[in-house]
């Protein structure tokens, strides 16, 4: 927290360039890379933490609302073949396009 410092006074917003142990806002710890699955030490000022982590929470949040709107698009066609509306084949054909876009583009 940052009520864990003795001096207050130091960097609030000057920003020391490296960010120094005596600030209030510096930080130090381990980050974990979910792409990679490794983790590595870091020293930094709060700020950029927070950032970081922000940036984070938001591509996190992006994949999993297209994941979502993606299953829900695959659930419809799904649907629309069992109503008899879409060939079987036409359905998954678009089903693929919409889950492996890459695939599929590489096949045209």
């Amino acid at each position: 927290m940052l009520n864990d410092k003795d001096e207050r006074g130091l960097c609030p917003f000057m920003l020391l360039e490296p960010c120094e142990k005596k600030c209030v806002f510096y930080r130090s710890g381990v980050r974990f890379n979910e792409e990679k699955t490794k983790s590595y030490p870091f020293e930094e000022c709060a700020i950029n933490v927070i950032a970081s982590n922000l940036e984070a929470m938001h591509q996190r949040t992006y994949m999993m609302q297209k994941e979502v709107g993606e299953t829900k698009n695959v659930m419809a066609i799904k649907i629309l073949s069992d109503m008899g509306r879409v060939s079987p084949e036409e359905a998954a054909g678009q089903a693929l396009r919409i889950l492996q876009p890459e695939e599929t583009k590489k096949l045209e």
